[in-house]
């Protein structure tokens, strides 16, 4: 056995040498590469955290805009904010100066958006500085419109046959109003105490009226010896007769003005000669029948800007972007675009315009400087917008505390719902037997529908909702043709809600009367709106009415929780109208032949103590008082073309649980709600 004893190879000690030295080459590399991890992993973690500083700012900023846009809302200083365009917004304060930037980009007034842009800045002018751009569209939407002092709303044309009369308080600043959608023309009439005609199509009236306002979306046609201090018109206006706006008053047209008096009932002409936004008027010089409900409208200016056509025509001042002519008046200032003609002695105290003077040579009164490129901007007249209303009986159905229908055997039923004194529920409408016991509710009946007998309950355990002109009368009846009666001396107070028809007769009711179909009163009737009345038809130590709606010595047990809560009156909005009338059962609002019913009738010796809300259409009979507003929404087929006989709107001394002209749908009252505004969307670029 021999051992092998050379020694090792040289070569060998040399491989382990190498591969120490490349164990080692690897560890130096492996903590060089963790040491630049570390550094990178650092670096980024500080941009990272500068980043998400920044745009921590950037939404920052998004809300102070948003909070800088709602102040402006609130403030009602939005109209200004839009016209001025984009714009810089400059932000103050503690951690938001110089590191919160913020521009306006873009704004669409019609859509209701704001566009902003927004940079959040971290580190300014350092190493770290980080910066975050969002963009952010902000929805703006107005504020809930608030009831305005429309004694009367059409959503039609409405022609004026009769007298309308407002009375008011004698310290009231109120300046009431009619407001139509559509045409407003007059014939024969008189209309006292309305302050303001609004008309989204033209104005024609023929009276001797005053008004302060007459403001219509085309044209504003006069005659007689109407005044109205303000008269804007987004087409002309023209005034025959002895009509103006008295010296210190003021007529604006978008196109021209004609007329026909002198100084001292003019006061300032405006006229921008180029009438914007008119499509939906009659053409010019449209005179309509007899017996439309249509406006007649100006002829075709025969001067584009302000002819002063009558001998003696003048006014106080006139400013137009078109030409002028006058004959033999007077114009104090005069200041045209165009021309100025003068056809005979006419005094023009000073002036300038940027065309030609055109005067006989023997004329020495025209004291105007002809300035070529002389130029001048007369204010533009605003759009007349009534903002659209709809109305369907089925919404008050859930909120009404007697339900009344017919069914299927034609017995009439009454659904109560949240009245003390009577279980909810549906009953039957029926009699007693035994002596004069009339409209009692019952469970069960027995005999005819026209004339059906109460089983069950016993009578000392029902109640009767009605009294009758005697205790042999009874109050209800119904007709498959003419619908519901009421002919009585009273009916539970509450809400009342009917299918179909209903006309209410004689007698004095604490009611909202709600129809799916039509409403007409009749003979010696009352109606007073439950907010009218109150809780027992008195407050501070006046008497509003002859009874309340919770003390009511007529049904003394039978109480709506609407409105009774203990001892005090709980205000609700629908509590504001006596009558509403209409339905359709889908929410095709443009089908007009799908509307039910929706015409109210008020009769000619009617007393309403609250508002009317006609879905369709309104009419009253003559001599007719109403303490309250009245609207038609003109929601369905035309019936009614015009408003005759008398009515007087009495507004006086209302009582502070009535709030005419409020919502059906929204409380009344608690401050002045403002629009909103919020963030749409956003991105970062």
């Amino acid at each position: 056995m021999h051992r092998n004893t050379r020694s090792p190879a040289p070569q060998r000690g040399v491989a382990t040498v190498l591969i120490l030295l490349l164990v080692g080459l690897s560890l130096s590399a492996a903590a060089l590469g963790t040491a630049h991890y570390i550094r990178s992993q650092q670096k980024q973690d500080i941009a990272t955290h500068a980043q998400t500083q920044a745009q921590m700012k950037a939404w920052t900023g998004a809300e102070l805009v948003r909070q800088y846009l709602q102040k402006l809302q609130t403030d009602n200083q939005l109209s200004a904010f839009y016209a001025s365009g984009p714009s810089t917004l400059t932000l103050e304060g503690e951690g938001v100066k110089d590191v919160i930037l913020a521009e306006i980009d873009a704004i669409d007034a019609t859509a209701g958006t704001v566009t902003a842009r927004i940079t959040g800045i971290t580190a300014p002018n350092s190493p770290a500085e980080a910066r975050a751009l969002l963009e952010v569209v902000y929805a703006v939407s107005a504020a809930p419109a608030q009831p305005r002092p429309a004694v009367l709303t059409y959503r039609r044309n409405l022609r004026l046959s009769g007298s309308i009369r407002v009375q008011k308080d004698t310290n009231s600043t109120i300046s009431y109003e009619i407001s139509v959608d559509g045409d407003i023309s007059t014939g024969g009439n008189s209309i006292d105490n309305v302050d303001n005609l609004l008309s989204t199509g033209s104005i024609s009236i023929g009276s001797g009226s005053s008004f302060k306002l007459l403001h219509a979306n085309c044209d504003v046609n006069l005659s007689g010896s109407v005044t109205a201090i303000n008269i804007k018109a987004r087409r002309n206006v023209c005034a025959i007769g002895t009509a103006g706006t008295g010296p210190n008053g003021a007529a604006m047209a978008n196109g021209s003005i004609d007329t026909k008096v002198g100084i001292e009932r003019n006061g300032t002409l405006s006229a921008r000669a180029n009438p914007e936004d008119v499509g939906s008027c009659n053409v010019e010089g449209f005179t309509p029948l007899s017996s439309s409900t249509e406006a007649a409208t100006c002829a075709t200016p025969s001067v584009v800007g302000v002819n002063l056509s009558d001998g003696n025509a003048g006014a106080d001042k006139v400013e137009t972007k078109g030409n002028v002519s006058i004959q033999s008046g007077k114009v104090n200032n005069l200041q045209a675009q165009g021309n100025l003609t003068v056809v005979s002695n006419a005094t023009v105290s000073s002036g300038t315009v940027g065309g030609t003077v055109s005067k006989p040579g023997w004329n020495g009164n025209v004291n105007v400087n002809a300035a070529k490129g002389f130029t001048t901007n007369p204010a533009l007249v605003e759009l007349v917008k009534i903002d659209p209303d709809t109305f369907k009986a089925d919404d008050v159905k859930p909120v009404a505390n007697y339900v009344f229908t017919i069914d299927s055997a034609g017995f009439k039923k009454v659904k109560v719902q949240s009245v003390d004194g009577m279980a909810d529920g549906e009953y039957f409408l029926g009699d007693y037997d035994g002596g004069g016991y009339k409209d009692y509710l019952c469970k069960t009946v027995t005999g005819k529908a026209s004339a059906p007998k109460c089983a069950t309950p016993v009578r000392t355990e029902s109640k009767t909702i009605c009294k009758g002109q005697s205790e042999w009368n009874n109050c209800f009846t119904y007709s498959a043709s003419n619908g519901w009666k009421i002919d009585g001396k009273s009916m539970a107070p509450g809400i009342a809600w009917f299918q179909g028809d209903l006309e209410v007769s004689n007698g004095t009711y604490f009611n909202t009367f709600v129809a799916t179909g039509n409403i007409k009163t009749s003979d010696s009737h009352k109606t007073y709106a439950p907010n009218y009345a109150g809780y027992n038809g008195q407050a501070e130590g006046k008497t509003y009415a002859p009874q309340g709606i919770c003390s009511n010595s007529d049904f003394p047990a039978l109480k709506p929780q609407t409105f009774c809560a203990g001892a005090s009156y709980k205000p609700q909005a629908i509590g504001n109208y006596a009558l509403m009338a209409g339905n359709r059962t889908d929410e095709n609002w443009d089908d007009l032949n799908g509307y039910q019913g929706g015409t109210i009738t008020v009769g000619a010796s009617s007393e309403i103590f609250g508002d009317i809300r006609a879905g369709n259409e309104f009419q009253s009979g003559g001599n007719t008082i109403i303490h309250g507003y009245a609207g038609a929404l003109a929601l369905g087929v035309k019936v009614i073309n015009s408003l005759g006989g008398s009515t007087t709107f009495d507004l006086r001394d209302l009582p502070k649980t009535f709030s005419p002209g409020g919502s059906a749908s929204q409380p009344s009252g608690g401050g002045t709600p403002t629009g909103s505004v919020q963030m749409k969307w956003s991105r970062y670029l």
